[in-house]
Protein backbone atom coordinates (compact mmCIF):
# COMPACT_ATOMS: atom_id res chain seq x y z
CA UNK A 1 0.00 0.00 0.00
CA UNK A 2 1.04 3.56 -0.61
CA UNK A 3 1.71 5.30 2.70
CA UNK A 4 1.09 9.00 3.40
CA UNK A 5 4.87 9.41 3.71
CA UNK A 6 5.34 7.94 0.22
CA UNK A 7 2.69 10.26 -1.17
CA UNK A 8 4.43 13.28 0.37
CA UNK A 9 7.77 12.08 -0.97
CA UNK A 10 6.34 11.62 -4.46
CA UNK A 11 4.71 15.07 -4.33
CA UNK A 12 8.08 16.55 -3.35
CA UNK A 13 9.71 14.71 -6.24
CA UNK A 14 7.17 16.06 -8.69
CA UNK A 15 7.69 19.61 -7.43
CA UNK A 16 11.48 19.43 -7.44
CA UNK A 17 12.04 17.71 -10.77
CA UNK A 18 10.78 19.72 -13.68
CA UNK A 19 13.00 20.96 -16.51
CA UNK A 20 11.93 19.92 -19.99
CA UNK A 21 14.04 17.26 -21.69
CA UNK A 22 14.00 14.42 -24.18
CA UNK A 23 11.89 11.51 -22.90
CA UNK A 24 13.95 8.33 -22.57
CA UNK A 25 12.16 6.16 -20.01
CA UNK A 26 10.18 3.43 -21.74
CA UNK A 27 7.49 1.51 -19.85
CA UNK A 28 6.97 -1.81 -21.62
CA UNK A 29 4.07 -4.05 -20.70
CA UNK A 30 4.71 -7.80 -20.65
CA UNK A 31 1.50 -9.00 -22.35
CA UNK A 32 1.98 -12.70 -21.54
CA UNK A 33 -1.29 -14.25 -20.38
CA UNK A 34 -3.30 -11.03 -20.73
CA UNK A 35 -6.54 -10.70 -22.67
CA UNK A 36 -6.98 -7.82 -25.10
CA UNK A 37 -9.04 -5.93 -22.52
CA UNK A 38 -6.40 -6.49 -19.83
CA UNK A 39 -3.63 -5.34 -22.19
CA UNK A 40 -5.53 -2.17 -23.11
CA UNK A 41 -6.28 -1.30 -19.46
CA UNK A 42 -2.67 -2.01 -18.46
CA UNK A 43 -1.26 0.03 -21.33
CA UNK A 44 -3.56 2.92 -20.45
CA UNK A 45 -2.28 2.80 -16.86
CA UNK A 46 1.34 2.92 -18.06
CA UNK A 47 0.59 5.81 -20.44
CA UNK A 48 -1.02 7.75 -17.58
CA UNK A 49 2.03 7.10 -15.42
CA UNK A 50 4.44 8.23 -18.14
CA UNK A 51 2.40 11.40 -18.69
CA UNK A 52 2.48 12.22 -14.95
CA UNK A 53 6.28 12.12 -14.68
CA UNK A 54 8.38 15.28 -14.99
CA UNK A 55 10.39 15.37 -18.25
CA UNK A 56 13.73 15.48 -16.42
CA UNK A 57 12.81 12.34 -14.46
CA UNK A 58 11.95 10.57 -17.73
CA UNK A 59 15.21 11.68 -19.34
CA UNK A 60 17.45 10.69 -16.44
CA UNK A 61 15.79 7.29 -15.93
CA UNK A 62 16.92 6.33 -19.42
CA UNK A 63 15.96 2.69 -19.64
CA UNK A 64 13.30 0.26 -20.64
CA UNK A 65 11.28 -0.84 -17.62
CA UNK A 66 9.33 -4.06 -17.99
CA UNK A 67 5.95 -4.10 -16.24
CA UNK A 68 4.03 -7.32 -15.66
CA UNK A 69 1.17 -8.61 -13.54
CA UNK A 70 2.11 -11.21 -10.91
CA UNK A 71 0.22 -13.63 -8.69
CA UNK A 72 3.18 -13.70 -6.27
CA UNK A 73 2.50 -10.49 -4.34
CA UNK A 74 0.74 -10.40 -0.96
CA UNK A 75 -2.85 -9.12 -1.14
CA UNK A 76 -1.97 -5.80 0.52
CA UNK A 77 0.91 -5.07 -1.91
CA UNK A 78 -0.17 -3.35 -5.13
CA UNK A 79 3.24 -3.42 -6.80
CA UNK A 80 6.94 -3.94 -6.29
CA UNK A 81 10.21 -3.20 -8.05
CA UNK A 82 11.89 -6.52 -8.82
CA UNK A 83 15.04 -5.36 -10.65
CA UNK A 84 16.54 -2.06 -11.77
CA UNK A 85 14.55 -2.43 -14.97
CA UNK A 86 11.35 -4.19 -13.90
CA UNK A 87 8.32 -3.90 -11.70
CA UNK A 88 5.35 -6.14 -11.03
CA UNK A 89 1.76 -5.29 -10.21
CA UNK A 90 -0.62 -7.43 -8.17
CA UNK A 91 -2.60 -9.59 -10.63
CA UNK A 92 -5.45 -9.95 -8.13
CA UNK A 93 -6.29 -6.28 -8.86
CA UNK A 94 -6.47 -6.65 -12.64
CA UNK A 95 -10.11 -7.86 -12.86
CA UNK A 96 -11.21 -4.73 -10.98
CA UNK A 97 -9.05 -2.46 -13.15
CA UNK A 98 -10.73 -3.62 -16.35
CA UNK A 99 -14.22 -2.96 -14.94
CA UNK A 100 -14.69 0.83 -15.18
CA UNK A 101 -17.17 0.90 -12.29
CA UNK A 102 -14.86 -1.01 -9.96
CA UNK A 103 -11.75 0.82 -11.15
CA UNK A 104 -13.23 4.23 -10.30
CA UNK A 105 -15.30 3.23 -7.25
CA UNK A 106 -14.20 4.64 -3.87
CA UNK A 107 -11.54 2.33 -2.46
CA UNK A 108 -11.30 3.67 1.08
CA UNK A 109 -7.56 4.07 0.51
CA UNK A 110 -5.34 7.13 0.21
CA UNK A 111 -5.84 7.81 -3.50
CA UNK A 112 -9.58 7.20 -3.58
CA UNK A 113 -10.01 4.56 -6.30
CA UNK A 114 -8.31 1.37 -7.44
CA UNK A 115 -7.22 3.01 -10.69
CA UNK A 116 -5.62 5.94 -8.84
CA UNK A 117 -3.98 3.57 -6.32
CA UNK A 118 -2.42 1.57 -9.15
CA UNK A 119 -1.26 4.76 -10.87
CA UNK A 120 0.31 5.95 -7.61
CA UNK A 121 1.93 2.52 -7.21
CA UNK A 122 3.56 2.66 -10.65
CA UNK A 123 4.84 6.19 -9.94
CA UNK A 124 6.07 5.14 -6.50
CA UNK A 125 7.95 2.12 -7.86
CA UNK A 126 9.51 4.19 -10.66
CA UNK A 127 10.69 6.63 -8.00
CA UNK A 128 12.44 3.71 -6.27
CA UNK A 129 14.24 2.93 -9.55
CA UNK A 130 15.23 6.57 -9.93
CA UNK A 131 16.46 6.73 -6.35
CA UNK A 132 18.43 3.47 -6.58
CA UNK A 133 20.11 4.69 -9.75
CA UNK A 134 21.20 7.81 -7.79
CA UNK A 135 19.93 10.14 -10.50
CA UNK A 136 19.04 13.12 -8.30
CA UNK A 137 20.88 16.31 -9.30
CA UNK A 138 23.17 17.48 -6.48
CA UNK A 139 21.01 20.46 -5.47
CA UNK A 140 17.90 18.27 -5.18
CA UNK A 141 19.80 15.65 -3.21
CA UNK A 142 20.75 18.32 -0.69
CA UNK A 143 17.14 19.52 -0.38
CA UNK A 144 15.90 15.98 0.03
CA UNK A 145 18.05 15.12 3.02
CA UNK A 146 17.61 18.30 5.07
Amino acid sequence: PVTPRAVRWLATLLLLVGASAQANLRLVLDPEGLSGTERRASQSLLEQAAAALPPSFVQRLDREVSVRWSDDLPAEVYGRTTRLDALVLNAALLPRLIDPQQAEAPSGRTHGSLQRELLATVLHELTHLYDRAQLWPQEQRQLQWR
